[in-house]
């Protein structure tokens, strides 16, 4: 049976002057970065384009430019160092679908892992456009059931803190209003902090909102009775991967922080994937999101 690892799901914001075109030019022929002596790029990348599919697959590599391996001196009968430039020291696959400005990508432990990956994946794309006005993201989709289930423990919440872009190209009716905001005022990251007055706890119902939106199928939609408030909508956002949030609270007397961040969404897969299996897993994934969350095409 082949190796198993454990696949992220995200989406990648494309800020400033960055768009789909630039993007995938970039994953096309990317630079190299370097980082505390390591150098990272793509490699492998192959694209896929027919019949209404569209994915780009790749791996984002971790190398030595001069590394250095040991080897047997058959004649000295003893070991040696000898140097071996651009030695490969792990690389984590991933796909990418334009379709939903979605990603999945390997976590490799102790080398490429989820922040990661992150990093270097958006430190090549910015590079590879020489930093000019662009500028590249990547926020982790969070499960919602996981999520409303951690909300759901908290006695009261006291601070909400969100930092959300716009959607592009989907979005939730239940954070509609905060998107057309942000495209009506031109605005490509917004940061949001509410905060209960000390000792208090703020008006929000957001445990309950987070549930019934986990609830969510295909068949049946959740549409709230009134608008949901701005920090709320915010959340919300962030869990759809457009962004991230925190939230504090109280459970017990104790102070508990939950990150939209730590319940990701994930799945075990081939460490060395087929790209179009991969691909297939990966589109079901973000098709059961658009539909079980009722997202929309944007104009």
């Amino acid at each position: 049976m082949a190796s198993q690892g454990t696949y992220y799901v995200g989406r990648v914001l494309k800020l400033g002057l960055l768009d789909q075109e630039k993007l995938i030019e970039a994953i096309r022929k990317p630079e190299i970065v370097i980082y505390r002596g390591n150098a990272w790029t793509f490699i492998d990348i192959t694209e896929y384009e027919q019949s209404g599919h569209h994915y780009m697959f790749g791996k984002l590599s971790k190398f030595s430019p001069e590394g250095e391996v040991t080897i047997v001196d058959t004649v000295a009968h003893s070991e040696k160092t000898q140097i071996e430039p651009n030695l490969r020291l792990a690389s984590s696959p991933f796909i990418y679908i334009p379709e939903h400005s979605g990603i999945a990508f390997l976590h490799v432990y102790n080398h490429i892992e989820q922040a990661n990956f992150i990093r270097r994946f958006c430190e090549i794309i910015e590079h590879t456009h020489q930093k000019f006005f662009v500028k590249c993201d990547i926020e982790l989709v969070s499960d919602l059931k996981s999520f409303a289930a951690k909300l759901s423990s908290l006695d009261l919440i006291f601070q909400i803190t969100a930092r959300i872009s716009p959607p592009n190209p989907l979005f939730s009716p239940l954070w509609a209003p905060l998107e057309q905001y942000l495209r009506g005022r031109n605005t490509d990251r917004m940061t949001i902090v509410e905060d209960a007055p000390e000792s208090g706890r703020l008006n929000t119902n957001l445990p309950e909102l987070v549930k019934k939106a986990s609830e969510q199928t295909e068949e049946e939609q959740f549409i709230p009775e009134k608008e949901i408030p701005i920090g709320d909508a915010a959340i919300l956002m962030a869990a759809d991967g457009y962004g991230n949030g925190k939230i504090r609270g109280k459970k017990e007397q104790e102070i508990v922080v939950i990150k939209t961040s730590e319940t990701a969404m994930n799945f075990s897969f081939n460490k060395d994937p087929d790209p179009y299996e991969l691909y297939l897993k990966v589109l079901a994934i973000f098709e059961k999101i658009r539909s079980s969350r009722h997202m929309e095409h944007g104009e």
